[in-house]
Protein backbone atom coordinates (compact mmCIF):
# COMPACT_ATOMS: atom_id res chain seq x y z
CA UNK A 1 0.00 0.00 0.00
CA UNK A 2 1.42 3.60 -1.04
CA UNK A 3 1.90 5.98 1.48
CA UNK A 4 -1.14 8.14 -0.58
CA UNK A 5 -2.88 4.95 0.15
CA UNK A 6 -2.29 4.60 3.95
CA UNK A 7 -3.17 8.26 4.68
CA UNK A 8 -6.27 8.07 3.11
CA UNK A 9 -7.60 4.79 4.10
CA UNK A 10 -6.76 6.04 7.86
CA UNK A 11 -8.66 9.46 7.20
CA UNK A 12 -11.70 7.88 5.84
CA UNK A 13 -11.78 4.78 7.63
CA UNK A 14 -15.43 4.02 9.56
CA UNK A 15 -15.71 4.54 13.60
CA UNK A 16 -15.48 1.08 15.27
CA UNK A 17 -18.61 -1.05 15.62
CA UNK A 18 -19.95 -0.20 19.20
CA UNK A 19 -20.96 -4.07 19.82
CA UNK A 20 -16.79 -4.74 19.56
CA UNK A 21 -14.39 -4.08 21.84
CA UNK A 22 -11.50 -4.04 19.29
CA UNK A 23 -10.65 -0.50 17.87
CA UNK A 24 -7.75 -0.84 15.09
CA UNK A 25 -8.37 2.50 14.43
CA UNK A 26 -8.14 4.21 17.52
CA UNK A 27 -4.99 5.96 17.03
CA UNK A 28 -5.71 7.17 14.13
CA UNK A 29 -9.10 8.49 15.01
CA UNK A 30 -7.55 10.20 18.23
CA UNK A 31 -5.40 11.66 16.34
CA UNK A 32 -8.05 12.95 13.71
CA UNK A 33 -10.42 14.34 16.61
CA UNK A 34 -7.06 16.40 18.12
CA UNK A 35 -5.90 17.86 15.10
CA UNK A 36 -9.77 18.80 14.02
CA UNK A 37 -9.81 20.16 17.50
CA UNK A 38 -6.63 22.61 17.08
CA UNK A 39 -7.96 23.14 13.33
CA UNK A 40 -11.31 24.87 14.68
CA UNK A 41 -9.42 26.85 17.44
CA UNK A 42 -7.28 28.00 14.63
CA UNK A 43 -10.38 28.53 12.17
CA UNK A 44 -11.93 30.61 14.35
CA UNK A 45 -9.18 32.69 14.85
CA UNK A 46 -8.63 32.73 11.00
CA UNK A 47 -11.86 32.08 9.68
CA UNK A 48 -10.80 32.07 6.12
CA UNK A 49 -8.16 29.25 6.84
CA UNK A 50 -9.30 25.97 5.20
CA UNK A 51 -9.53 23.17 8.06
CA UNK A 52 -7.91 19.86 7.25
CA UNK A 53 -10.46 18.09 5.73
CA UNK A 54 -11.29 20.59 3.27
CA UNK A 55 -7.55 20.27 2.13
CA UNK A 56 -8.59 16.42 1.89
CA UNK A 57 -11.75 17.11 -0.43
CA UNK A 58 -9.04 18.94 -2.53
CA UNK A 59 -7.61 15.55 -3.52
CA UNK A 60 -10.64 13.82 -5.54
CA UNK A 61 -10.66 13.95 -8.78
CA UNK A 62 -7.25 16.15 -9.27
CA UNK A 63 -3.34 15.61 -9.08
CA UNK A 64 -2.93 16.75 -5.75
CA UNK A 65 -1.89 14.34 -3.07
CA UNK A 66 -2.70 13.91 -0.19
CA UNK A 67 0.61 14.02 1.41
CA UNK A 68 0.60 17.32 -0.78
CA UNK A 69 -2.64 18.79 0.66
CA UNK A 70 -1.37 18.13 4.06
CA UNK A 71 1.88 19.46 3.85
CA UNK A 72 0.69 23.03 1.89
CA UNK A 73 0.80 25.97 3.12
CA UNK A 74 -2.32 27.91 3.57
CA UNK A 75 -1.52 30.89 1.87
CA UNK A 76 -0.46 28.35 -1.45
CA UNK A 77 -4.26 27.17 -1.43
CA UNK A 78 -4.81 30.47 -3.84
CA UNK A 79 -7.09 31.19 -6.92
CA UNK A 80 -3.94 29.89 -9.49
CA UNK A 81 -3.52 26.89 -7.70
CA UNK A 82 -7.14 25.68 -7.98
CA UNK A 83 -7.28 26.58 -11.45
CA UNK A 84 -3.62 24.52 -11.94
CA UNK A 85 -4.95 21.77 -9.91
CA UNK A 86 -8.36 21.86 -11.72
CA UNK A 87 -10.26 22.47 -8.59
CA UNK A 88 -13.54 23.34 -9.89
CA UNK A 89 -17.08 24.47 -8.36
CA UNK A 90 -18.10 21.00 -7.61
CA UNK A 91 -15.14 20.05 -5.78
CA UNK A 92 -15.51 23.22 -3.69
CA UNK A 93 -18.98 23.00 -2.92
CA UNK A 94 -18.07 19.51 -1.57
CA UNK A 95 -15.34 20.70 0.35
CA UNK A 96 -17.69 23.44 1.64
CA UNK A 97 -14.65 26.30 0.87
CA UNK A 98 -17.02 29.65 0.82
CA UNK A 99 -17.72 31.93 -1.49
CA UNK A 100 -15.98 34.47 0.97
CA UNK A 101 -13.02 32.32 2.02
CA UNK A 102 -13.01 31.98 -2.20
CA UNK A 103 -12.67 35.94 -2.28
CA UNK A 104 -9.58 35.56 0.54
CA UNK A 105 -7.70 33.08 -1.64
CA UNK A 106 -7.60 35.46 -4.57
CA UNK A 107 -10.86 35.00 -6.30
CA UNK A 108 -10.95 38.62 -6.15
CA UNK A 109 -14.09 39.35 -8.92
CA UNK A 110 -17.19 37.38 -10.02
CA UNK A 111 -15.87 37.11 -13.55
CA UNK A 112 -13.10 34.94 -11.84
CA UNK A 113 -15.25 33.06 -9.36
CA UNK A 114 -17.27 32.05 -12.57
CA UNK A 115 -14.42 30.86 -14.40
CA UNK A 116 -14.01 28.37 -11.66
CA UNK A 117 -17.14 26.78 -13.18
CA UNK A 118 -19.85 28.30 -11.11
CA UNK A 119 -23.09 28.68 -12.47
CA UNK A 120 -26.66 30.26 -12.09
CA UNK A 121 -27.76 26.98 -11.01
CA UNK A 122 -25.47 27.34 -8.42
CA UNK A 123 -27.40 30.57 -7.29
CA UNK A 124 -30.68 28.97 -6.54
CA UNK A 125 -29.14 27.79 -3.22
CA UNK A 126 -30.36 30.80 -1.14
CA UNK A 127 -27.89 30.32 1.53
CA UNK A 128 -24.98 30.00 -1.34
CA UNK A 129 -26.48 32.96 -3.07
CA UNK A 130 -26.40 35.50 0.12
CA UNK A 131 -22.76 34.70 0.44
CA UNK A 132 -22.15 35.19 -2.90
CA UNK A 133 -23.74 38.67 -2.99
CA UNK A 134 -21.95 39.20 0.07
CA UNK A 135 -18.58 38.76 -1.28
CA UNK A 136 -19.22 39.90 -4.88
CA UNK A 137 -22.32 42.00 -4.89
CA UNK A 138 -25.59 41.58 -6.61
CA UNK A 139 -24.34 43.71 -9.28
CA UNK A 140 -21.08 41.90 -10.70
CA UNK A 141 -22.95 38.34 -9.67
CA UNK A 142 -25.88 39.63 -12.37
CA UNK A 143 -23.12 40.73 -15.31
CA UNK A 144 -21.95 37.05 -14.92
CA UNK A 145 -24.30 35.40 -14.69
CA UNK A 146 -27.24 36.27 -15.79
CA UNK A 147 -26.25 36.02 -19.33
CA UNK A 148 -28.64 33.84 -21.18
CA UNK A 149 -31.98 32.99 -21.51
CA UNK A 150 -31.06 29.73 -19.93
CA UNK A 151 -29.60 31.23 -17.07
CA UNK A 152 -33.07 33.36 -16.87
CA UNK A 153 -35.39 30.01 -16.63
CA UNK A 154 -33.07 28.68 -13.75
CA UNK A 155 -32.92 31.83 -11.93
CA UNK A 156 -36.96 32.68 -12.20
CA UNK A 157 -39.00 31.57 -8.99
CA UNK A 158 -35.49 31.10 -7.09
CA UNK A 159 -34.48 33.49 -3.64
CA UNK A 160 -31.99 34.81 -5.89
CA UNK A 161 -33.98 37.01 -7.79
CA UNK A 162 -35.02 38.68 -4.73
CA UNK A 163 -31.35 38.60 -3.42
CA UNK A 164 -30.21 39.59 -6.43
CA UNK A 165 -32.24 42.36 -7.39
CA UNK A 166 -33.93 41.20 -10.03
CA UNK A 167 -37.71 41.36 -11.16
CA UNK A 168 -39.73 39.75 -13.88
CA UNK A 169 -38.81 42.32 -16.92
CA UNK A 170 -35.29 41.57 -16.46
CA UNK A 171 -35.70 38.24 -16.88
CA UNK A 172 -37.91 38.39 -19.91
CA UNK A 173 -35.49 40.55 -21.31
CA UNK A 174 -32.88 37.42 -21.43
CA UNK A 175 -35.50 36.12 -23.19
CA UNK A 176 -36.19 37.95 -26.72
CA UNK A 177 -37.16 35.97 -29.72
CA UNK A 178 -37.19 32.26 -27.93
CA UNK A 179 -40.66 32.47 -26.10
CA UNK A 180 -40.44 28.86 -25.29
CA UNK A 181 -37.78 30.04 -22.34
CA UNK A 182 -40.56 33.50 -21.57
CA UNK A 183 -43.35 31.00 -21.17
CA UNK A 184 -41.01 28.98 -18.39
CA UNK A 185 -39.69 31.90 -16.59
CA UNK A 186 -43.57 33.24 -16.37
CA UNK A 187 -44.55 29.76 -15.54
CA UNK A 188 -41.79 29.72 -12.46
CA UNK A 189 -42.33 32.88 -11.13
CA UNK A 190 -45.43 33.69 -8.73
CA UNK A 191 -48.72 34.64 -8.54
CA UNK A 192 -49.35 32.94 -11.71
CA UNK A 193 -51.02 35.57 -13.84
CA UNK A 194 -50.58 38.13 -12.06
CA UNK A 195 -46.69 38.67 -12.12
CA UNK A 196 -46.16 41.34 -15.38
CA UNK A 197 -46.89 44.29 -13.45
CA UNK A 198 -44.17 46.96 -14.63
CA UNK A 199 -43.21 45.00 -17.68
CA UNK A 200 -43.17 46.97 -20.54
CA UNK A 201 -45.34 45.91 -23.20
CA UNK A 202 -42.48 46.12 -26.03
CA UNK A 203 -40.46 43.25 -23.78
CA UNK A 204 -43.47 40.95 -23.60
CA UNK A 205 -43.53 41.36 -27.82
CA UNK A 206 -39.82 41.02 -28.16
CA UNK A 207 -40.08 37.43 -26.11
CA UNK A 208 -42.46 36.37 -29.31
CA UNK A 209 -44.82 35.06 -26.62
CA UNK A 210 -48.41 34.28 -28.24
CA UNK A 211 -51.58 34.96 -26.68
CA UNK A 212 -52.52 31.02 -26.12
CA UNK A 213 -49.22 30.45 -24.47
CA UNK A 214 -50.50 33.78 -22.44
CA UNK A 215 -53.64 32.51 -22.03
CA UNK A 216 -52.40 29.34 -20.87
CA UNK A 217 -50.34 30.86 -18.04
CA UNK A 218 -53.48 32.56 -16.63
CA UNK A 219 -52.90 36.11 -18.89
CA UNK A 220 -56.34 38.22 -19.99
CA UNK A 221 -56.37 40.86 -22.12
CA UNK A 222 -58.04 42.87 -19.47
CA UNK A 223 -54.81 41.38 -16.64
CA UNK A 224 -52.44 42.65 -19.30
CA UNK A 225 -53.41 45.71 -20.37
CA UNK A 226 -53.78 46.59 -15.98
CA UNK A 227 -50.42 44.92 -15.38
CA UNK A 228 -48.38 46.28 -18.60
CA UNK A 229 -50.49 49.54 -19.41
CA UNK A 230 -50.12 47.79 -23.06
CA UNK A 231 -52.87 49.14 -25.18
CA UNK A 232 -55.00 48.20 -28.38
CA UNK A 233 -52.28 48.22 -30.61
CA UNK A 234 -50.24 46.12 -27.77
CA UNK A 235 -52.62 43.86 -27.04
CA UNK A 236 -53.71 43.23 -30.91
CA UNK A 237 -49.68 42.14 -31.73
CA UNK A 238 -49.96 39.90 -29.22
CA UNK A 239 -53.14 38.32 -30.63
CA UNK A 240 -55.81 39.26 -28.07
Amino acid sequence: MTPRMVILHAWLAPPPSPRSNHHPWMSVQRLSSEDEDEQALANRAAPHRLVMRQRMALVIGTGLTAERAMAMDDSELHYQFFLDSNVRAPLLKAARISPTQLKARGVRTAREFRALEFSALDLVDGPFCAACVAAYGADDLIAEFLTTASDAVVLAGSPAVHQLGLDVGTLLVMCAQQPRMAFEVLAQTTPRGACLSGVAPQTLLETGLNVRQLRELGYTREALAAQTCAGDVELGALGF
